[in-house]
């Protein structure tokens, strides 16, 4: 339960830090309500975390190639969604949509991979012998 817990908090932070810096890099065409960015975020969140596993058995099945591609495929899936069942994202333009699918990956993508360390109760030098080292991808290994 603590790893999933770890792993929905890391990945709701860096969709919500994602978004917000998104919306600040490309401004009036990625228009993110102040009041809409808890939704977007969840939205976002849940539609990724589904449609990523999904669309890479669907990659996997038929187009090998593409595989390095899921994340960047599901996460324009994920921010049309959200535009489209939230009133807190609105995206304008074809350049904008590309633009933000990749800054969302990259800001998404960077965060999982630091945030882990943030989210981490026990951490080196507390003194109590056994630390708990949790990597990338969310598990956690005694040190």
């Amino acid at each position: 339960m603590e790893r999933f817990l770890l792993k929905a908090a890391v990945f709701l932070s860096s969709a919500a830090a994602a978004l917000a810096l998104t919306s600040l890099m490309l401004g009036s065409d990625f228009e993110l309500k102040l009041s809409g960015l808890i939704t977007a975020t969840v939205f976002f969140a849940l539609a990724q975390s589904l449609l990523s596993p999904l669309i890479e058995r669907q990659i996997h099945k038929r187009a090998r190639a593409v595989v390095g591609g899921v994340g960047i495929i599901s996460t324009f899936v994920a921010l049309l969604i959200t535009a489209t069942l939230t009133s807190g994202l609105t995206i304008h333009g074809f350049g904008t949509w590309a633009a933000a699918t990749l800054l969302v990956w990259l800001i998404t993508a960077i965060g999982v991979w630091i945030l882990p360390g943030v989210f981490s109760s026990d951490r080196k030098g507390r003194g109590d012998g056994d630390t708990k080292v949790i990597d990338a991808s969310g598990d956690v290994k005694k040190g």
